[in-house]
C-alpha cells in the first residue's frame, strides 16, 4: 500500500484553535505549541479552553479500539462509483502519460465530497464536548450573552508542504440545541490527493498485472477519505491526557468514588438517584487512568525515564504503585532511605500533588502525546515551582506537548529564563541552571485571559517575552502595585499618627 508520509506535518507542528461565545469566552484564537501557557485571572475560561483542546484530541486522536472494527471518524460516505475505479485503473496502468499527467477529473471532487459529508467527526466532537464538560447538549456551552448568535469553534492545522491549511468548523446555537458541521474546509485536498496517487502509481507499477490492480485498488480508494483526514489533522491525531486541578483529592479518595459509582450503578435499573452528581469526562478519564494504570498496555512500551527523572529532581523518594489482593491499585510514597512505604495521604502536599504527574509519566504518557495540566504550581514552594518548570521544559524537549494553566509568576519567570537561554550558544550556557532544557521562542506560546465588560465575558490575547525584562507580561504587576500602594498608605497613616 502506498504511503503518504511526505504530506504529514511534523509532530510538534503548531495548530490553531479559535472560539467565539464559548462558555465565558467572547473570543479567542490561540496557537497550540510544544509548550502552551494559559495565564490570567480566575474564572476567565483557562480551564474551559484547556478542556476543549482535550475534547478535540479525544475526537480526532487514536483513542478508539481499531482492533474491534471501529472505523476512524465513522465516515458514512457512499462508495466510489464504478466509473471512478475504471478511470483510475487506466491512469495507474498507463505508461505514456508520464508522472505529470493529470488525475482523472472525478477523483478530487469525490474525495472532497466524502470529507464534507463525513458524519463521524461531527458527531464524535459533539459527544466529546458533552462528555468532557458534563453537559446535556453542546448548546449549554454557549456564552449566555451570545445566545442569539450561538457559538463557533474552528480548528486549523498547517500543512508541512506549504499548501493551504486544513480547517474544521463546528457551530452550535442555544435555540437549536444541536451542533452542526459547516464543512471540512481543506483547500489542500487536491495537492494531497494528487501526491497520494502519484505514490500509488509507483506502487502499482510493481504489481504483476491489471488483475492485482483490480484487487487492491477498491479498498485503497474507499479508505482514502479517512486516511487523508488523519494526515490533514496529524498534529491533533495524538493521544491527550488531562490532569485536573483537583487531582490530589481524587488520588486520595478514588476508592471511595469508585465504590459510590458502583453502588449507584447497582440501583440504576430500579430508581435513578438525582442526588448523586455525575462526573465530568475529564474527571472520569483521570479516575479511569488511575484504576487501569498498572494494567495499561502502554506500560509494556519502553519507559523513557521521564517519571523517574522527576522523582529524582524533586521528591527525594519514589512514588509507588501497588495492587491489593483483589487487583485494585493503591498508591504510596517511599522516602529515600526508607524500607517501608508511606500512604500517599500521609505524605506532604507537594508529594501528593506531584504523584499523579510521576505516575502518568511512568505508565501513561509517551513521546508524541499531549499532557494538559491545570495549575502545576499548586502546593509547591516557589523554588520547587521553578524546578518543576524546568522538568516540564525537559518533557517538551523529549517530545511531549504540554498545555498548562497557571497563576504562578515564578513558573512564568523560569520559562522566560529558559527561552532566553536558547539565545546563547551551547558553550555559553554551561554552568547555568536550566542549560539542558532551554526552549526556543517558537516552542512556547503564552496566552493571557482578560475580562471584558462589553461584551461581557473574557477575551484572550497572546503575550510575548519582553526583551528587556525577560518576562511574559501579565496582570501580576498590577496586583504588586496595588499592594505596594496599600502598604505605603498604611505606613504614611502610621507615621502621621506618631507625629501627633
Amino acid at each position: 500500500m502506498p504511503s503518504n508520509k511526505r504530506t504529514r506535518p511534523p509532530a510538534d507542528a503548531e495548530y490553531r484553535v479559535a472560539v467565539e461565545n464559548f462558555g465565558p469566552i467572547v473570543n479567542a484564537s490561540i496557537a497550540v505549541r510544544p509548550l502552551t501557557l494559559f495565564i490570567g485571572p480566575s474564572n476567565t475560561g483557562k480551564s474551559y479552553l484547556a478542556i476543549l483542546l482535550y475534547a478535540l484530541h479525544r475526537s480526532f486522536g487514536p483513542r478508539k479500539p481499531f482492533s474491534q472494527g471501529w472505523r476512524p471518524f465513522g465516515f458514512r460516505a457512499a462508495g466510489p462509483p464504478d466509473s471512478l475505479f475504471a478511470s483510475l485503473k487506466a491512469w495507474l496502468s498507463e505508461t505514456s502519460g508520464g508522472p505529470s499527467s493529470a488525475l482523472p477529473a472525478a477523483v478530487v471532487p469525490w474525495v472532497r465530497g466524502a470529507l464534507e459529508r463525513a458524519a463521524g467527526p461531527n458527531s464524535m466532537l459533539q459527544e466529546e464536548l458533552q462528555r468532557c464538560y458534563g453537559v446535556d447538549r453542546p448548546a449549554d456551552l454557549v456564552r449566555k450573552q451570545g445566545a442569539k448568535s450561538g457559538a463557533e469553534l474552528r480548528l486549523r492545522v498547517p500543512r508541512s508542504d506549504g499548501s493551504a491549511d486544513a480547517e474544521y468548523r463546528f457551530k452550535f446555537g442555544q435555540r437549536s440545541g444541536e451542533g452542526t458541521i459547516s464543512g471540512v474546509e481543506t483547500p489542500s485536498i487536491e495537492a494531497a490527493v494528487t501526491h497520494y496517487f502519484r505514490n500509488a502509481r509507483e506502487y502499482f507499477t510493481g504489481l504483476a498485472g491489471l488483475d492485482e490492480i483490480d484487487l487492491e485498488l477498491p479498498p485503497m480508494v474507499s479508505s482514502l477519505p479517512e486516511r487523508l483526514f488523519v494526515d490533514l489533522f496529524r498534529p491533533v491525531h495524538r493521544e491527550a491526557f488531562y490532569l485536573p486541578a483537583d487531582r490530589t483529592g481524587v488520588m486520595h479518595s478514588h476508592q471511595v468514588v469508585v465504590s459510590t459509582l458502583v453502588q449507584s450503578a447497582a440501583t440504576a435499573g430500579l430508581r435513578p438517584s438525582r442526588d448523586i452528581p455525575m462526573l465530568s469526562g475529564v474527571l472520569a478519564d483521570f479516575l479511569s487512568e488511575l484504576i487501569e494504570m498498572s494494567a495499561r498496555r502502554r506500560r509494556r512500551r519502553k519507559d523513557v525515564g521521564m517519571g523517574t527523572r522527576l522523582e529524582q529532581a524533586m521528591l527525594d523518594g519514589s512514588v509507588r504503585l501497588e495492587r491489593t489482593e483483589a487487583g485494585y491499585p493503591t498508591f504510596a510514597y517511599r522516602p529515600e532511605g526508607w524500607k517501608d512505604n508511606l500512604p500517599l495521604m500521609r505524605a506532604s502536599s507537594m508529594v501528593s500533588e506531584l504523584a499523579p504527574v510521576v505516575l502518568y509519566l511512568r505508565h501513561v504518557v509517551r513521546r508524541g502525546d499531549v499532557l494538559i495540566i491545570e495549575e502545576p504550581e499548586a502546593h509547591l514552594h516557589p523554588a520547587m515551582q521553578a524546578a518543576f518548570a524546568r522538568e516540564l521544559a525537559r518533557l517538551v524537549r523529549d517530545g511531549v506537548r504540554i498545555v498548562m494553566t497557571t497563576h504562578s509568576e515564578w513558573f512564568l519567570e523560569q520559562i522566560g529564563n529558559l527561552v532566553r537561554l536558547s539565545e546563547l550558544p551551547e558553550k555559553k550556557r554551561q554552568g547555568l541552571d536550566g542549560a539542558d532544557c532551554a526552549l526556543r521562542p517558537e516552542q512556547v506560546g503564552a496566552w493571557l485571559f482578560k475580562r471584558s465588560s462589553r461584551p461581557a465575558g473574557s477575551v484572550v490575547e497572546e503575550v510575548t517575552l519582553d526583551a528587556e525584562t525577560g518576562l511574559y507580561p501579565t496582570d501580576y504587576d498590577t496586583v504588586s502595585e496595588m499592594l505596594y500602594n496599600q502598604s505605603a498608605r498604611t505606613f504614611n497613616r502610621a507615621q502621621a499618627g506618631n507625629e501627633t
